[in-house]
């Protein structure tokens, strides 16, 4: 990161001194020092005091208020390579790699020739697939530091995307020997063993991360997602609550605490999460999907086939929002309808009379009843008297 110089001054007004850089832990320094700052902001409002407020808020993990400090530096001066580094560091914690690279190359231009901003821009490179170039950045990076344990973390990554988890857990490790508080390094080695199956290593790095930064949300999330593998879910839940009351607009969290809360069937506290989710995050992968099913199994019909709706206009490849919107449906018209095997626009077919017996008049016709002989003679001497029972 851009150094943080100890005073900022301007020629004409009078020198405010700045505390040296504090360490994100020491909340009192830090909020010292943005309070020297903000001094230093209102007394000279010099392009230099925005750009170092800019460090310090990204430090803070304050990346949109750093965004908008940098902006103003380079709106009042736009030819300090420094400030264009700062502005790619922040843009890409902003998740927008083209931009910051864009930054990068301004920086490289103007004349900074740092191995920080070698290992930056082979890192940009290595997240466009651009790996020939991102190796001579990197490579560069460690020609003028040998020792930067930033450079082999940014090989390692480049490493591991492509498909080579060994090497890259051999430059994680060198990594981390050389910089022991770079955050990044423990959650790339904690997420490469939970894939690997072993968890054990996982929470072990996971832990002395947490040593170094204990109000990291990103490694409560981390911790939380190990023991969601290992299928102990209460212990889960507990570690991505304290994600989000660490950092509340943690929307990954939301979502891993309402796919816990739908496995055990309380779909109130399920929805709730990824409603927050939605509000976090509207473009959150088939949200509206998992919305649905929560109205659904709640006999929210008429939600559900509203969230179903909205997740088919979105994506009409969601077989699963498809087949929640029909079950919605059938089940809506089935409490309004004695039957439930018709959908509301079902037209019932009219019955056809059927052709009915002719009933016999028994009034107008004349029957005469068959009576049998009650004795029959035969032409021998002796009588054989039978009886014959009547025809019924």
């Amino acid at each position: 990161m851009v150094s943080f110089l100890v005073s900022c001054s301007d020629d004409n007004r009078q020198t405010t001194h700045i505390p040296d850089y504090p360490k994100p832990g020491d909340s009192s320094r830090v909020e010292g020092a943005l309070r020297a700052l903000t001094n230093a902001i209102n007394q000279s409002s010099s392009s230099s005091a925005y750009a170092k407020r800019a460090v310090l808020l990204l430090a803070m993990g304050r990346v949109s208020d750093a965004l908008s400090d940098i902006d103003e530096a380079i709106n009042r001066d736009d030819n300090i390579g420094s400030f264009y580094l700062t502005r790619a560091q922040i843009l890409r914690a902003l998740q927008q790699p083209d931009k910051a690279l864009q930054n990068a190359q301004r920086a490289e231009i103007l004349g900074i020739d740092t191995p920080e901003l070698y290992a930056l821009q082979g890192d940009l490179l290595q997240q466009q697939n651009q790996f020939d170039k991102a190796k001579l950045y990197v490579a560069k990076a460690l020609q003028m530091a040998p020792y930067d344990g930033e450079a082999y973390f940014f090989n390692g990554l480049m490493a591991a995307r492509q498909g080579d988890t060994a090497q890259a857990l051999v430059l994680y490790e060198q990594s981390l020997r050389l910089k022991p508080r770079y955050l990044e390094t423990y959650n790339q080695l904690s997420s490469i063993y939970r894939t690997l199956g072993d968890l054990n290593s996982a929470l072990v790095y996971n832990e002395q991360a947490l040593r170094y930064f204990p109000n990291n949300a990103k490694l409560y999330y981390g911790r939380g997602m190990i023991y969601h593998t290992e299928g102990k879910l209460d212990s889960a839940m507990i570690y991505y609550q304290q994600t989000v009351k660490v950092q509340p607009n943690y929307y990954q969290s939301y979502f891993q605490m309402g796919l816990i809360s739908q496995k055990y069937r309380n779909y109130y506290s399920a929805l709730a999460n990824y409603q927050r989710v939605l509000q976090l995050r509207p473009q959150f992968p088939r949200i509206d999907t998992y919305i649905g099913y929560c109205h659904e199994q709640m006999g929210q019909y008429e939600l559900a086939i509203a969230a179903y709706t909205k997740a088919t206009s979105q994506n009409a490849t969601d077989q699963q929002a498809v087949a929640g919107l029909w079950r919605s449906q059938r089940r809506q018209y089935a409490q309004s309808s004695y039957n439930s095997l018709f959908l509301p626009d079902t037209v019932a077919k009219p019955i056809t009379p059927t052709r009915s017996r002719a009933v016999l008049d028994t009034t107008r016709v004349n029957i005469s009843t068959i009576q049998p002989k009650q004795r029959v003679t035969t032409n021998s001497s002796d009588s054989l008297k039978r009886t014959v029972k009547p025809l019924n």
